[in-house]
């Protein structure tokens, strides 16, 4: 009888070599990294664009999903906040487009393993509701215990199923891989396949020689094929460890720290210019209508500058994350002069964006579904962030104001702007669950789900 030490020796090294003739180089790239490369013929080029921009939409789909999930949460909505705050600093300091969409790989790939995930449990949850009806009618049949076994079975491989797609990537074929892969390892032999090139040489060949070697370009299967992925991450790693580690660092990528303090102390600057405005305005439904008269009064003179600065006082504190940056109206109205049609511009698109939103604020829905209004909310105040950050980041690379005949006129346009907003403001509160204490939910300029105070 042989020694079992020397059988799992032999087992383990026919099972590498098994592994090896599968082809297993390394694991696909994200679409978002994959650059259009000037060698392929163009319609592999027209799929390889159309596959990075559905890539992105659902990279920025997804980071809107999971801003909108942290808005609602205590304490987390404020790493939502300094979130939207960063995009508009690094708009701000004029760096790319694509940087102001910080972190949409990582949230691509959360977004991916949430769906699928998400997906996968529904025939758990089909066969569930089938046996939980077959309890009711009859607990003891043959048909409930059949159920409840096959409840049991697919729970069970729908849990090692996920467990294996995240081991292996987590990206979002790896959770369909059954499906796909009949087609896809039909396609991967025909590629393979020397006839094939053949056949292509003699009829599609003299248009196009790209073609031909782009079809039958064959991936490696380890691209695809979640079972070679498993075997040879399971043999050749540590997957305890490197699970871990790519968990850890997945999550210090993820900078979330960072992103809290700029919320934090935004939320504490942006506090303090709106504390009067805001007091003023709430203070006007007081009983005395002398005194009710005197806070609308003030309360809209004093939001008129207010809220035409503030948008881009936020930009200029998040360039830098200093909090000594929001008492700097000064700096901000010098960055206003330079470019001052683009200020105006910018100003009437960030209010014009806000107004909409508060028509989801005039009847309370149930606290469950206020995260689905969060995703609005996201949406419209990220590109405002974006547009502010603009504004500021074009009157930063300028040296020097504009002509004051040019310049004032198009100063004097933000006070009426202003003004409006202002009013349409104060008024909002006639229409909103909360009353006066909406007032405190400003989405404009604060936390970007106004449903804090609910």
């Amino acid at each position: 009888m042989e020694n079992p030490g020397q059988m799992l020796s032999i087992s383990t090294s026919a099972a590498e070599e098994i592994v090896a003739e599968l082809d297993l180089d390394s694991l696909a790239t994200d679409p978002l990294d994959i650059p259009s490369q000037g060698t392929q013929s163009w319609p592999f080029r027209i799929a390889g664009f159309c596959s990075r921009m559905c890539a992105r939409i659902f990279g920025i789909c997804s980071t809107i999903f999971l801003l909108a999930l942290l808005a609602n949460v205590p304490i987390l909505q404020l790493i939502t906040f300094g979130y939207l705050l960063d995009s508009s600093g690094s708009a701000a300091r004029g760096q790319s487009f694509r940087s102001q969409f910080s972190g949409i790989r990582k949230a691509m790939h959360l977004g991916g393993i949430m769906l699928g995930a998400w997906l996968l449990i529904w025939p758990a949850r089909f066969v569930s509701g089938f046996w939980m009806d077959a309890m009711i009618i009859d607990p003891t049949s043959s048909q409930t215990i059949a159920l409840k076994i096959a409840q049991w079975f697919i729970t069970f491989a729908t849990v090692a199923h996920v467990f294996a797609a995240i081991i292996c990537g987590g990206k979002l074929r790896y959770f369909f891989w059954p499906l796909i892969a009949p087609f896809s390892l039909a396609i991967w032999l025909v590629r393979r396949s020397s006839i094939t090139r053949k056949l292509l040489s003699i009829t599609v060949g003299w248009i196009s020689p790209k073609l031909v070697a782009d079809i039958c370009n064959a991936q490696p299967i380890t691209d695809w094929f979640l079972p070679a992925i498993f075997l040879r991450r399971l043999f050749t790693e540590n997957l305890f460890a490197t699970s871990y580690d790519s968990v850890k660092n997945f999550l210090f990528e993820l900078e979330l720290p960072r992103y809290f303090m700029l919320g934090l102390k935004g939320l504490f600057g942006t506090l303090c210019w709106l504390a009067i405005p805001t007091l003023m305005l709430a203070g006007s439904t007081s009983d005395e209508p002398g005194l009710a008269g005197l806070c609308l009064f003030i309360g809209i003179v004093v939001s008129v500058p207010v809220f035409a600065l503030l948008p881009f006082v936020q930009t200029h504190f998040a360039t830098d994350g200093k909090l000594r940056r929001f008492f700097e109206p000064l700096q901000v109205m010098r960055l206003f002069s330079r470019a001052p049609m683009a200020h105006l511009f910018s100003l009437f698109l960030i209010l014009l964006l806000a107004l909409p939103l508060f028509l989801l604020k005039i009847e309370q829905v149930p606290a469950e579904f206020l995260w689905s209004l969060s995703l609005l909310f996201i949406a419209f105040g990220w590109p405002s962030r974006m547009i502010a950050g603009w504004a500021v980041g074009r009157a930063a690379k300028k040296e020097k104001p504009v002509r004051w005949w040019l310049r004032y006129p198009i100063q004097f346009f933000a006070a009426p702007v202003s003004l409006l907003f202002a009013v349409i403001f104060y008024l909002t509160r006639y229409i909103s669950w909360n009353g006066t204490l909406s007032l405190l939910e400003n989405h404009v300029f604060l936390l970007p789900a106004p449903f804090w105070l609910s």
